[in-house]
């Protein structure tokens, strides 16, 4: 059966390329433990490996390490809220890649976060109290939920 959640439930985890698929883990129980069939979550799951990478790859300094925060609500949605300490850096603002471009001569970096705006349905990007927070959305319709 289907129902809200709307309290956060949230995991601190270290962000090491080796800790994604628990991320996933994680954000995938939360979301089958709220009805969401399994049918729709491959896109959002893809999401959530893209942004958790990224974060591992590039957040921290390589000496410094540090963790990432994931938080898990729905409300008629599923959203997705990550959080680290890491350098600030707001993926939105690169440009998408030119996907006219023969994949040989393409600029490296940027097709990950171009297809997390593509497969969810909002992405929104903040800076506060020193934390990058980057907050991924997608609306399942009825027909998605395990009844």
């Amino acid at each position: 059966m289907y129902f809200d959640m709307s309290e956060q439930t949230s995991l601190n985890i270290r962000a090491i390329a080796e800790n994604a698929s628990k991320a996933m883990d994680f954000v995938e129980a939360e979301l089958l433990r709220c009805g969401f069939s399994p049918d729709v979550q491959p896109e959002i799951l893809i999401a959530v490996e893209e942004v958790f990478l990224n974060i591992a790859t590039y957040a921290y300094k390589p000496a410094a390490g540090g963790d990432v925060k994931l938080s898990v609500t729905v409300n008629g949605k599923a959203v997705i809220r990550f959080e680290d300490f890491g350098q600030p850096f707001n993926p939105l603002q690169i440009s998408d890649p030119d996907l006219d471009v023969p994949i040989m001569e393409r600029e490296i970096g940027g097709l990950g976060i171009h297809f997390v705006k593509n497969l969810m349905d909002r992405v929104e990007y903040g800076y506060s109290d020193g934390k990058n927070i980057l907050t991924i959305s997608k609306a399942v319709s009825k027909q998605d939920r395990v009844k």
